[in-house]
């Protein structure tokens, strides 16, 4: 077990705006930044500056307030993914429940003889079971109090994380996979597996606060269309802005891009190349989304 003194320090709210003025960083207003301070705490603030020193001294002229930009350009983007990733789960699941039903009847979910894997299949079930349990939604006590505790897909369905509808999809017959591909505007199986499975990730972030600017390294791999292979990284969260906007219907595409252009102009201190994205990343993603479809 660690020792506190392989620990730093305690540092009241004082202390640490006393620290970052010896780092070099402006602060005019000593009770807004520690009114800042105490909501968001030292810690998850300073994940912000990193673009903006060195080591620890800060660049000449960086503000408190810059900072405070950054987090709150990363607060409004985590509600944009949020709002776009939910909206593809819920495309995906309706897709993946209708389709099941239609070719394999309503309990057909149950059969492992549907999916590729049965031990990922039974992984699935124990989710899914520990999640009606647990369940207090009307529709779920309806069935389980005067449906003898039978939940056809349709039902069952929507008591799935995100993150399990994926792992469900991905598990399908490849057949099946490939049917209920066809709702995504034409993209082919495996992008769709990997957009969903990434989609899902990008939305656990968001709503658990976590951090998209400046974040380097995301997993898994985003399955990039050839021609934005050399314009983004694949682990980038450019790239998982992407995956969701790939997966949407043209109508929310050109509404998350609208949202994702009005974040940068209400704060222009973020910088885009931060998130990964290149120069004319708007026309791109427009481009590389059609052409995706059209190649296939």
């Amino acid at each position: 077990m660690p020792t506190a003194a392989q620990t730093k320090p305690f540092k009241s709210y004082e202390e640490q705006i006393a620290l970052l003025r010896a780092r070099g960083l402006l602060i005019q207003d000593t009770a807004y930044a520690q009114e800042v301070l105490k909501r968001l705490n030292y810690y998850r603030l300073s994940a912000y500056s990193l673009t903006l020193r060195k080591e620890d001294r800060f660049y000449p002229g960086v503000t408190f307030e810059d900072i405070v930009e950054l987090y709150d350009f990363d607060d409004e983007l985590r509600r944009i993914l949020f709002r776009f990733s939910s909206a593809v789960e819920t495309s995906a699941r309706a897709y993946c429940a209708y389709y099941h039903a239609k070719v394999h009847g309503p309990l057909g979910y149950l059969n492992n003889r549907w999916f590729e894997d049965e031990w990922k299949h039974a992984g699935f079930l124990r989710e899914l079971d520990t999640a009606i349990r647990h369940s207090s939604d009307a529709f779920i006590i309806h069935h389980r109090e005067d449906l003898g505790g039978v939940y056809p897909v349709w039902v069952a369905m929507e008591e799935t994380t995100f993150g399990s509808l994926s792992k469900f999809y991905k598990n399908m017959l490849a057949a099946d996979r490939q049917a209920i591909a066809k709702n995504f505007y034409g993209l082919p199986r495996a992008y769709v597996e990997n957009y969903m499975q990434c989609a899902s990730v990008a939305r656990n972030i968001a709503a658990h606060g976590g951090r998209f600017y400046n974040r380097i390294h995301l997993k898994p791999s985003v399955k990039l269309p050839e021609g934005l292979k050399a314009k983004m990284d694949a682990d980038a969260p450019a790239a998982y802005i992407y995956a969701i906007y790939a997966l949407l219907p043209d109508s929310s595409k050109y509404a998350m891009i609208r949202e994702l252009q009005k974040a940068f102009d209400r704060y222009p201190f973020a910088m885009p190349k931060y998130l990964g994205l290149p120069a004319g990343w708007e026309k791109l993603y427009s481009l590389y989304g059609n052409h995706l479809q059209a190649e296939h």
